[in-house]
């Protein structure tokens, strides 16, 4: 596309200018490294950024080094990189995260009065309150990362930007539970936490700029119409941000296939070895029972908690259970069916296990009854869980 045709020229004035400014010592050379530039640096656009060598593919900075740069950069960059602030747009997928960043800067904004003076301690609990609901900020960010960056990627010059956003989210994420720890704390510190406050509006703040003055306007010209319809259509499994969507009439959010051999589908595709392998190898013992009440597949493990065999294929479900709980696996079937009911879990000790046992109604994306789903998991060691483990210790 036009739009991310490289000007080299460009690009290598940008990048004298980027190591002038970084190697400047005193203020007075910064303004002087900037006035050099100064025409370099007004005539940025938001896809040169992903060309210079700081934030390039080839780049040999370290992601926190680019982050630790990135608000510097952004700020001197301002004046070029507003005239393609996207303010607005008229797809659904941009236009709700433009309405996400207007309510999150609102909702920052009425919070400030709760911050002045000693009246910290005497709002505790309205404050408290403000800073939970903004754990909603995880909607936004997942978009993101898990809607928006895979289509970029394989589209934009460096992947690199994406990635400093990624460990913004990241920092906004752990700044906002610490300032939860602290809230939680009765005798915090007033002073660390007005400077935790300025450091995290700082942050998200920062964050929404990027996004609306270099992230969004190049997203918009190198995605097409439909891969925004889908990526909106997929933002209602992740939910707003202080806003409210009416999800898109979609005619069906599934569209599999077998072609060639393999599994086609909206989330993916696999072969039948692969497919087979995923299957034995969940640590899961699963049965599938189909709408005529027949079991129709179970996956072959060596250490299922309830042994199965082929045998067992096309056989009604009632008949695959002892006369004494005939009854329970008959009324969860047709609770299923009717609709009244779609989960029953169960939990047992079993051979010196601990089972947790659940059956699933099937649905189809219209809500028509395909089955139930038995899944069993050995949960012994899982209950016994405590803390954290974050770190790697195979040795």
């Amino acid at each position: 596309m036009e739009y991310l045709h490289k000007d080299d020229k460009l690009i290598k004035r940008l990048n004298a200018f980027m190591d002038a400014l970084i190697n400047a010592e005193s203020k007075e050379e910064k303004r002087d490294v900037y006035e050099t530039y100064k025409d370099t640096v007004q005539s940025i656009s938001p896809i040169d950024l992903f060309y210079v060598n700081l934030y390039g593919a080839h780049s040999k900075a370290s992601i926190d080094t680019i982050k630790a740069n990135a608000n510097k950069f952004v700020n001197t960059f301002k004046e070029g990189l507003e005239r393609s602030e996207l303010l607005s747009h008229d797809h659904p997928f941009f236009d709700a995260l433009l309405e996400e960043n207007k309510a999150i800067r609102a909702h920052l904004k009425s919070m400030k009065s709760l911050f002045k003076g000693a009246s910290i301690k005497e709002n505790h609990k309205a404050i408290k309150e403000g800073f939970e609901k903004l754990l909603f900020l995880e909607r936004k960010y997942q978009k993101k990362e898990n809607i928006l960056f895979p289509r970029l990627e394989d589209k934009v010059p460096s992947t690199n930007p994406l990635k400093v956003m990624w460990a913004l989210h990241d920092d906004a994420r752990k700044l906002l539970k610490d300032l939860l720890d602290l809230l939680n704390d009765q005798s915090f510190d007033i002073k660390s936490f007005k400077s935790m406050i300025g450091n995290y509006y700082y942050l998200v703040y920062g964050i929404m700029q990027k996004e609306q003055l270099i992230l969004f306007p190049v997203a918009i010209k190198v995605l097409d119409e439909q891969t925004m319809d889908a990526m909106y259509g997929e933002s209602f499994d992740y939910g707003f941000t202080f806003i409210e969507r009416t999800p898109p009439k979609l005619k069906s959010r599934t569209n599999e296939s077998f072609e060639n051999g393999l599994y086609k589908s909206q989330t993916g595709t696999l072969s039948f070895k692969q497919l087979t392998l995923i299957f034995s190898h969940l640590p899961l013992d699963i049965t599938y029972v189909d709408k005529r009440d027949k079991v129709q597949y179970f996956n072959n493990k060596t250490d299922r908690q309830f042994p199965r065999s082929p045998s067992i294929i096309g056989r009604l479900v009632h008949h695959c259970h002892p006369p004494k709980s005939v009854n329970t696996v008959e009324k969860i079937v047709a609770a299923f069916k009717d609709g009244s009911k779609d989960t029953a879990d169960f939990w047992i000790d079993f051979k010196g296990t601990f089972l947790y046992i659940r059956y699933f109604a099937i649905r189809d994306c219209e809500g028509a009854y395909e089955g139930v789903l038995e899944v069993s998991q050995d949960v012994t060691n899982i209950r016994t869980l405590k803390g954290q483990k974050r770190l790697l210790d195979w040795e």
